[in-house]
């Protein structure tokens, strides 16, 4: 199976929001990731066929999205950024609700939402109303019902924002679990939940892809990029002027240890590091990626 987009533009006036994009994509999760803003969104939605285009073309095996319709529309799952769902539907109901809109009835779809409460461990809250799940559960049933259908294509956008440490780890073993006989497309600007599921990560800035590759490509292009060094806590403000600081922790013989992302060597006492894909976020978005909410 392949997902081919082509030249991929979306205007709004005089604002360029995704900017002439072109990737194809095969099984396995592709991670789309940007600091907010960057038009993973547009993009997403563009792709999910809810949104259409400016200019390009979207294909799946050869054939236009838009000509395939309603037959692309029966492969593809989708949970939005902002997931919004009736709160006084009770879990089941609400999928019932889904499953009919998708065009599955009868006992196929009571059993196929069952089978999804199982898998995002919701079976024992079925009964009861939207409104009294946590935003964890809120999510995992947004996860639910994108899989009624049991798409080949999975659109998933920033799925894990607000969700505590434990329920993000559950959600990224779920969707390591689901990609391997689909498509999935993970939009995020928190880099951990991706770090370890992702088959291949793009990087998208001010709505073009700016990055291509795997986990260890990207890791490449900031080798020999990524230093620490050892100051004093009256240097740090210098350094942040100076250079994208990544961590910052303490020192056993400073003050402050910092993690510094240059072309050149800050420091003559700094050290080369190995980097990580937070080094990466920080070289091509200036800026420190968002760590899991620890609420």
């Amino acid at each position: 199976m392949e997902l081919k987009i082509s030249n991929i533009t979306k205007k709004y006036g005089d604002k360029i929001a995704v900017d002439n994009v072109n990737v194809t994509l095969e099984n396995g999760v592709c991670a789309l990731l940007g600091a907010n803003g960057s038009g993973k969104t547009t993009l997403m939605r563009m792709i999910a066929g809810v949104l259409g285009n400016t200019k390009g073309s979207i294909s799946l095996d050869g054939r236009n999205i838009e000509i395939l319709d309603s037959a692309y529309r029966n492969v593809l799952g989708y949970l939005p950024q902002n997931f919004g769902c009736y709160k006084d539907f009770k879990v089941k109901d609400f999928l019932l609700y889904m499953c009919a809109l998708k065009g599955l009835d009868g006992k196929f779809a009571k059993k196929r939402c069952e089978e999804m409460l199982l898998k995002v461990g919701l079976e024992n809250v079925s009964n009861k109303k939207i409104g009294a799940l946590s935003g964890g559960m809120k999510q995992r049933l947004g996860i639910a019902q994108a899989l009624l259908n049991d798409p080949t294509i999975l659109i998933l956008d920033e799925p894990t924002a607000g969700l505590d440490p434990k329920e993000r780890i559950r959600f990224r073993n779920l969707i390591c679990e689901l990609s391997k006989d689909r498509i999935i497309i993970y939009a995020t600007h928190i880099v951990s939940d991706i770090s370890y599921i992702a088959d291949r990560v793009l990087l998208m800035k001010a709505g073009r892809i700016v990055a291509d590759g795997s986990t260890e490509e990207l890791l490449n292009i900031v080798k020999g990029k990524v230093w620490s060094v050892d100051i004093m806590r009256n240097e740090l403000e210098s350094y942040q002027n100076k250079y994208s600081v990544g961590a910052i922790s303490d020192s056993k013989i400073k003050d402050v240890n910092v993690r510094i992302v240059s072309d050149v060597k800050p420091d003559e006492k700094a050290i080369e590091a190995l980097p990580d894909l937070d080094d990466v976020y920080l070289y091509y978005f200036g800026e420190v990626a968002e760590v899991e909410n620890s609420n």
